[in-house]
């Protein structure tokens, strides 16, 4: 079938029904989007699948609903038996405050049937002759939908919207044929598309030498593909809960599913959120104590740089602390990107969200566990994953190969997009009477010597930098919705897209957990930016103008 191709490098396309961000256009409707009020709802066409469902889905779930459910029940659907019986057993493990377990909840395979003259083949390459496409769907009482959203909004594990739309447009629900191996299943991503992903990353992971680093490189057979960031995650931490089952780690403050997930599908997880020389002593101090009583650490979670706040930990010193410990470290880069920053000499593992700057255009997602070779435990590690449930859907792999060809042109565009922008604001920072407070950002973090030394070498290919994401803070909430209000790009979460995204984080992320966020530094009155592709004079105008807007008001 022909390939996708790719936008020019700077056109901003349109918003498709695949994409995971959400154009709206107060800070208002923003912290009513994340409060679920109707009158955003009704009118969000798409939206982060997080917490969206999203339209195709919705349609897919309920024909299966009509058809299938009993009385007062909906379902989510999956592409695999495991994970639509893990949503199962989460659901079931639930209780009330009366202490009831909750019930009616069932999982079943459910075809959906094609025409033998029914062409195919846009669905995926080799899948023109398929003849039932079988999903898996949960069952459970609607009441109980929040508890099993949870499980989807945490695990990443959900069906593909480009499935969901293939199914809607070429097929006809069948009745369920019996056991899962009945069925062809169309799901999985054939080697062809995956091996051009995995060879293009391991290529990204081998491209420059770290000075002084003697590890083995990383080949594609160590590179794993999920279908999304989140499910990434999901199955690392289970990776890890199957080989050692003790206490986790998270040193640093983390992307908030992170942290909720280790905690949520662990045995414990002790938090370090500020991530200084002096939580460094305080870890230090908590591993011997547990050693000495023979209580053994699962794995110590990090980022390369933080979201928001783009903090870097202190990873020499982590690793030093693991291999005395004998305790695997995983690092997220996914802000950082393999682009700019090599974490291969402190990492074990290494997880990365597709989704973001790899991918680049805001409409695929996808995930990946990438194990160092160099690792004492790479071999366990690699056994364990060999069994993994393959499901990303063929259409997302090959949308997602297509865009992340020109991975390292955007990277750099971006990188010195953001470092404009940065450089351009930070002088208000220390201006009397000045609207903006703080400005966070690889380089103006008092971490920052820790994001250089993961930083990797300058070719003449590509100069690495501090990547697309920064954070502004303001003087209160009311400064920083003028702000907003006033600033001229998309709003709505994710980063590393081809669009310049603003987000009022701890309104959206942390609404419910706000008197936490704060303890950790994270204030009502902070606005992320993720830069996109557009260029840097539009950006500096659109700043530059939101910021007068602002302060003329105050």
């Amino acid at each position: 079938m022909p390939l996708p191709v790719p936008p020019p490098l700077g056109h901003a396309i349109p918003y498709s029904r695949h994409a995971v961000s959400v154009q709206l256009p107060t800070w208002v409707d923003m912290c009513g989007m994340a409060h679920g009020e109707d009158r955003v709802k009704r009118a969000l066409r798409i939206g982060y699948p997080r917490s969206f469902i999203q339209g195709d889905v919705r349609d897919l779930v309920a024909r299966c609903v009509k058809r299938y459910a009993s009385m007062d029940q909906t379902c989510l659907l999956f592409p695999s038996l495991e994970h639509a019986s893990a949503c199962e057993a989460f659901v079931q493990s639930q209780k009330d405050n009366d202490g009831k377990s909750y019930d009616s909840c069932v999982v079943r395979a459910i075809d959906f049937s094609t025409d033998s003259s029914l062409d195919l083949g846009h669905v995926g390459k080799g899948y023109s002759t398929a003849q039932h496409i079988r999903l898996y769907a949960t069952f459970f009482p609607a009441v109980d939908f929040p508890v099993a959203l949870k499980f989807w909004r945490l695990t990443g594990t959900g069906i593909s919207s480009r499935l969901a739309e293939d199914l809607l447009a070429n097929t006809n629900l069948s009745v369920d044929t019996g056991g899962p191996n009945q069925a062809l299943q169309i799901h999985g991503a054939g080697p062809w598309t995956q091996d051009i992903i995995r060879q293009r990353i391991a290529s990204l992971l081998n491209r420059t030498s770290f000075p002084g680093y003697q590890g083995l490189e990383i080949g594609a057979s160590d590179i794993f593909l999920f279908p999304t960031g989140m499910s990434a995650i999901y199955h690392c931490n289970k990776l890890l809960n199957q080989w050692r089952g003790g206490q986790s780690i998270v040193f640093g403050f983390p992307y908030e599913l992170t942290l909720k997930l280790v905690e949520t599908f662990g045995k414990s997880c002790k938090f370090y959120g500020f991530g200084t020389p002096d939580e460094l002593e305080d870890l230090e101090a908590y591993l011997h104590t547990e050693t000495e009583n023979g209580r053994w650490i699962q794995a110590i979670w990090c980022e390369c740089p933080s979201n928001p706040l783009l903090r870097t930990v202190d990873l020499d010193r982590i690793r030093q602390l693991a291999d005395q410990y004998r305790i695997p470290v995983v690092v997220d880069e996914t802000i950082g990107t393999f682009a700019n920053v090599d974490v291969s000499p402190v990492a074990d593992i290494v997880i990365t969200s597709l989704t973001k700057t790899f991918s680049g255009y805001l409409d695929v997602m996808a995930g990946s566990i990438i194990l160092n070779p160099a690792s004492t435990f790479y071999a366990k590690f690699r056994k364990i994953l060999s069994t993994y449930p393959n499901g990303l859907y063929e259409p997302d792999a090959v949308q997602l190969e297509c865009n992340s060809r020109d991975f390292l042109p955007r990277a750099a565009k971006m990188n010195d997009t953001a470092m404009a922008l940065v450089s351009n604001l930070y002088p208000h920072v220390s201006t009397p009477g000045s609207i903006l407070t703080n400005i966070y950002y690889p380089c103006t973090c008092w971490s920052a010597e820790n994001y250089r030394a993961r930083m990797r070498p300058h070719t003449p290919e590509f100069k690495p930098g501090y990547g697309c994401l920064f954070t502004l803070e303001f003087t209160s909430v009311a400064t920083a919705t003028r702000f907003f209000d006033a600033l001229d790009v998309h709003k709505g979460p994710s980063l590393g897209g081809n669009l310049t995204l603003a987000q009022p984080y701890v309104q959206t992320v942390f609404f419910r957990e706000k008197e936490w966020a704060a303890r950790y530094g994270l204030k009502e009155s902070i606005i992320r930016i993720s830069v996109g592709l557009e260029e840097v004079d539009d950006l500096l105008d659109a700043f530059g103008h939101a910021l007068r807007v602002a302060s003329n008001a105050e």
